[in-house]
C-alpha cells in the first residue's frame, strides 16, 4: 500500500478524517488508497494526551491533487502564519476510509510502499479515538 509521512497533530487529524486536505509543496499522479503514518516525534496535546510520532495509523483514499485555494485552508488545519506559503503548493484532497491498530512505522520522504498486513478497527471503536476528539477541539 502507497504511505505518507505527516507530522502530528495533522497525522492525526488525517486519520480520524477531522482533516480532509493536505497540503504539499509538491504534487501526485497517484489517486488511491494512501496509509497515513506520522512522523518521528510525538506531540503534546494537552492532559497528559499525547498524538503519537513514528506510527502508522489510518488509511484514507487520496481523491485528488490540485492547486491550493482560500477555500481548501480551513479543511487542511493550517496554522494562519502559514497559509501565504501554503496557497503556493497543492491540496492533497481526502476522505477518511478506515482507522487501523497503530503500529511503529519508520516514516520516509514522499509517497512509500508499505508492505504491512493492517488490522481495522471495528466502526465505533472509542478508545483509540479519544485523543483525536481533544485535538480536534483544540485544533478548531
Amino acid at each position: 500500500m502507497k504511505a505518507i509521512s505527516v507530522k502530528q497533530p495533522w497525522a492525526s487529524l488525517l486519520a480520524a478524517g477531522h482533516k480532509t486536505v493536505e497540503c504539499r509543496t509538491w504534487k501526485t499522479v497517484y489517486r488511491g488508497e494512501l496509509l497515513i503514518c506520522s512522523s518521528k516525534g510525538d506531540f503534546e496535546i494537552n492532559d497528559g494526551l499525547v498524538a503519537p510520532g513514528g506510527m502508522a495509523l489510518g488509511v484514507v483514499e487520496l481523491l485528488d491533487v490540485r492547486p491550493m485555494t482560500k477555500a481548501d485552508v480551513d479543511a487542511a488545519y493550517l496554522p494562519q502564519e502559514w497559509v501565504t506559503d501554503a496557497l503556493k503548493g497543492f491540496a492533497w484532497h481526502v476522505r477518511k476510509l478506515y482507522e487501523i491498530k497503530p503500529f511503529p512505522i519508520k516514516g520516509r520522504l514522499n509517497l512509500f510502499t508499505v508492505d504491512a498486513a493492517l488490522e481495522k478497527l471495528p466502526l465505533g471503536f472509542k478508545d483509540h479515538c479519544v485523543y483525536l476528539d481533544h485535538l480536534a477541539k483544540a485544533a478548531a
